[in-house]
């Protein structure tokens, strides 16, 4: 039975050519026969050439010309995410190694942070590296990840390696690790909202603020909290990037919320301080997430190892971040 099986696979594949198959993930990710032969180093007629064969053999047109470029079919929108899959797959088992040797690699990881954790881990990752790994290089990237569901999905399009991510809920699959619970709060200067550790609602309220959000959508969290309460804040701004914080929030009545880790970048050399809410808001799971395709990756367990490592929670001690 299996004999059978691998012969129907083996006169299956026999008829596609892989370089078919390469071409059309090209395409699919350049939109463009022009951009898709500078891509593969090929001719413009030969990517042509490529493409009218694999109409032929999936019957369908799979590009459609337009003004905005080549757009994928139905079909050829189903077909991409299994081609590109099964792409993946061969490359590792052609070129990926279970050996991973850190002192003698060459290979460059990317690498997807929070941009307050990119402030404490990066320094450490890369003294440890000069030291221990010289030849390894990071390429450190500001991908957002918005939620456990859409974490594969992000990781695998922008073909990151490992992403600290800080999520609502801890994802169902297997591909990432919890870190730390980050307990969120709210930063502000002591001169105007006080020594305490908490500020109170009415404060929080009446205060303009700013919204410090590392997702694509608004900072939904504390809003729908405050709608189920049928309270609103007044948002003066939106940023993911959280070194302006310092001076914006200084000498302002303006708040920003943030984690607990946040307000430790963001309350150094100054008289910003970190605040309790006033509202019942559960902590952010920060993980490490990786693409579940290279969970035997040897060079991605060790710097899932390092990460671990080098990543120190904030210790849980309001108001003296």
């Amino acid at each position: 039975m299996a004999d059978t099986a691998h012969l129907k696979l083996a006169n299956r594949l026999n008829k596609v050519n892989l370089n078919l198959l390469l071409v059309f993930h090209t395409l699919y990710w350049k939109r463009s026969l022009t951009l898709t032969a500078e891509a593969l180093c090929l001719t413009q007629p030969a990517v042509s050439h490529s493409l009218k064969k694999l109409r032929l053999l999936m019957d369908d047109p799979l590009f459609i010309k337009t003004l905005d470029g080549m757009q994928p079919t139905p079909l050829a929108r189903q077909m991409d995410a299994a081609v590109a899959k099964g792409l993946f797959y061969l490359d590792q088992a052609v070129h990926s190694t279970n050996e991973f040797s850190p002192a003698t690699s060459k290979r460059e990881f990317r690498v997807s942070l929070v941009d307050y954790v990119s402030q404490q881990l990066q320094p450490k990752l890369i003294q440890h590296c000069l030291e221990h790994a010289p030849d390894v290089c990071f390429n450190m990237l500001s991908t957002r990840i918005a939620s456990a569901e859409g974490a594969q999905q992000v990781l695998q399009e922008h073909d990151i390696d490992l992403a600290v991510v800080q999520l609502e809920t801890l994802p169902l699959t297997a591909h990432h690790e919890y870190l730390f619970d980050d307990v969120i709060g709210c930063v502000g200067d002591a001169t105007f909202h006080g020594e305490g550790s908490t500020i109170s609602l009415q404060a929080f309220l009446n205060s303009p603020q700013v919204a410090l959000s590392h997702r694509e959508d608004s900072p939904l969290l504390i809003n729908e909290k405050l709608r189920e309460l049928g309270l609103e804040r007044k948002i003066v701004a939106k940023t993911p990037y959280i070194n302006p914080l310092q001076e914006i929030l200084a000498s302002t009545t303006l708040l920003c919320v943030v984690t607990e880790s946040a307000a430790r970048v963001i309350c150094r050399n100054n008289s910003l301080k970190f605040y309790a809410l006033p509202l019942d808001v559960p902590a952010f799971k920060v993980c490490l997430c990786w693409d579940e395709r290279k969970d035997h990756d040897a060079g991605i367990h060790w710097l899932r190892h390092l990460t671990r490592e080098l990543i120190t929670p904030a210790p849980s001690a309001l108001g003296a971040p």
